[in-house]
């Protein structure tokens, strides 16, 4: 499988998670979610470290092994590189990318139906958004975003924005996904990185806590939280490769089931 070359650590460990996607979970008709978090930035250099165009043809392979109803991508530069990834998608894919203010953008891709909006901050960078709908009317809001990579009061900024944004705009079942720019494990109670966390934590759950490191340097940095009455996490996994295309980012995946009704009393 040309998804991959394994990490030189844990390898039989590892086996289970590089494996083909399993089929999507199903209960009473409707089929569980697949949703992808990926930073498909290149190692960070001073003059650049976005997306590079001859690196998407592999993005889309991994798309389309991975199979997911909904991608969320950071570092693309702007709509014509998003054009160039839906293009080598096909037919199906839809997205958006917003232009802001800064010169590396978080892109939402999806394959059902969906409605995009915007979430400007603040500070000038934005996520992208949309409200997406399946079968037996259940919708999700889900909003791909990139918090500050240097500074953690813009990070807590950027974060409680687009988290107030995206509850006003959500009716129920919201994700939030992408490079959050911290790891939580490795910082102080007090710090604002924890503050952050705490924040999300309290209205959403951490999708991927039990997932692993996102980042070469062993860092976990990308997340997904969420909250929704009709599906669960049953599943979160970071796809490690090695060298990828001097990529610093994994993808992380995370599978959600069908939550089955509970009768009336």
């Amino acid at each position: 499988m040309a998804l991959l070359c394994l990490a030189p650590v844990g390898v039989a460990a590892l086996i289970n998670r590089l494996a083909l996607p399993r089929p999507f979970a199903s209960q009473g008709g409707v089929p569980g979610l697949r949703l992808l978090s990926w930073n498909i930035g290149r190692v960070h250099l001073r003059w650049e470290s976005r997306a590079a165009d001859r690196d998407l043809g592999f993005v889309a392979q991994v798309l389309r092994q991975v199979d997911p109803h909904v991608a969320a991508l950071q570092e693309l530069r702007d709509p014509t590189q998003l054009g160039r990834l839906l293009a080598l998608l096909g037919h199906g894919w839809r997205g958006r990318v917003p232009l802001d203010a800064y010169d590396r953008r978080a892109a939402l891709l999806w394959r059902v139906r969906g409605d995009p909006f915007e979430i400007p901050t603040s500070t000038g960078r934005a996520a992208q958004g949309a409200v997406l709908r399946f079968e037996r009317g259940r919708v999700l809001t889900v909003v791909s975003l990139h918090l500050d990579a240097f500074d953690a009061s813009r990070r807590l900024l950027q974060g409680q924005e687009i988290l107030d944004a995206a509850l006003r705009t959500a009716a129920d079942d919201l994700v939030l996904a992408g490079d959050f720019n911290f790891d939580v494990a490795g910082v102080a109670r007090d710090a604002l990185d924890q503050r952050l966390y705490r924040l999300l934590t309290s209205t959403l759950s951490d999708g991927a806590v039990r997932a692993g490191a996102t980042s070469l340097t062993a860092r976990r940095i990308d997340y997904v939280f969420y909250r929704s009455a009709h599906w669960r996490v049953s599943d979160a996994r970071v796809l490690w490769q090695e060298g990828i295309h001097g990529m610093d980012h994994r993808p992380l995946v995370v599978e959600l089931e069908p939550v089955t009704p509970r009768p009336p009393h």
